[in-house]
Parts: C-alpha cells; sequence; structure tokens
C-alpha cells in the first residue's frame, strides 16, 4: 500500500512543481488519463499533496475556481481564476475610447473610468485572429489582501460569466493553490 502511495505521489509532484505548485484541474486529468488503473490512488494522493503543500505555508493563499474581489473604484465583483491563461489578468471593458496617455471605458456595474493607459498588448483571439487590448493599473482585494498597480487588459467579455479574468502570471505571482472544489 505505501508503494502505491509513494508511486502515485512520483507521479503528480512532476506535474506540480512544473506549475509551481499552482494545482491545476487540467494537470490532474492529463494524470488521471496516463494512469487509469490508478485514479482514486492518484486522487487521493494528489488531494494529499496539496494538503501538505498549503500545510507548510499557512499564509499561502487557496484560491477557488472564482473569487470575489474588490477593485477600488468600481467594487466587489466575481472573478474568474484562469491557471491556463499566460497572458495578461482581463476586465470587461466595452466602449473604449483613447485620450493620448489615457483610456476611458465602460466597465462592470456600467461604470465609466478613465485611467492611465499602461501599454497594450496583443492577444491571439483563436483562428490566427490577433485582438490588440490597451492595458491598465488596477489595485484590488482578493480573500483580504491588497495588491496594487496589478495590471490588466480591457475586452469584451460581456458574454463570459464573469467579468473579470485573474491569469496564471498573477496566481504564480502570489504563489498560490488552486482548489477546483471552491468556488465552482
Amino acid at each position: 500500500m505505501v508503494d502505491r502511495k509513494v508511486k502515485s505521489v512520483k507521479v503528480i509532484l512532476p506535474v506540480a512543481r512544473q506549475k509551481q505548485c499552482v494545482i491545476v484541474e487540467r494537470d490532474l486529468k492529463k494524470v488521471q488519463n496516463e494512469y487509469p488503473g490508478r485514479k482514486n490512488n492518484i486522487m487521493k494522493s494528489f488531494k494529499e499533496f496539496v494538503e501538505n503543500r498549503s500545510a507548510g505555508h499557512p499564509n499561502r493563499p487557496i484560491l477557488g475556481v472564482t473569487e470575489i474581489i474588490d477593485i477600488e473604484g468600481i467594487g466587489e465583483v466575481e472573478a474568474k481564476i484562469d491557471s491556463g491563461n499566460e497572458a495578461y489578468n482581463v476586465l470587461l471593458g466595452l466602449d473604449i475610447e483613447h485620450h493620448g496617455h489615457e483610456v476611458t471605458f465602460t466597465t462592470v456595474k456600467d461604470k465609466r473610468l478613465t485611467l492611465p493607459m499602461t501599454g497594450s498588448v496583443d492577444i491571439n483571439i483563436g483562428s490566427g485572429n490577433i485582438e490588440s487590448r490597451p492595458t491598465v493599473e488596477l489595485n484590488f482585494t482578493i480573500q483580504g489582501k491588497h495588491y496594487t498597480g496589478v495590471t490588466f487588459s480591457l475586452a469584451d467579455r460581456a458574454q463570459n460569466d464573469q467579468p473579470v479574468l485573474i491569469g496564471e502570471p498573477f496566481v504564480k505571482k502570489i504563489n498560490a493553490l488552486i482548489d477546483v472544489k471552491q468556488g465552482d
């Protein structure tokens, strides 16, 4: 029994380390698919690994698939935590107007904001289509911790369930774990 657990953990550890311990549902599914006969063992070992990692880091945030964040100037909004998005965080931005080094847009709760534009980013939105998006810096609080000067691109997320997307670089920066059973 101990040997099986050790083998399962050995299978899981490289995946977790590769993601710098950002626990991602797709990685677990990948491991499960590669070792179908040991699915229950892998699930149990993976859960124990996550619990042990977070137990050793009591200040390490554990984020759900969605989280309520409080953005200065906007208020509380639901954000999707997306470890597969390797680009910028994204905020709903409609009717975007550029004014020199500033950008004006309508966002969550029909708020119309004008903020300094910190740059732009080209995003591949599929089928070879590239979308150029302005970027701004925002201050927000998640799980009681305040972050300042976090870069967000502005995009039309009106068709998405959450108006804000928090991407993998930010999740890594705060050294967070993602609990796929939390906030979904």
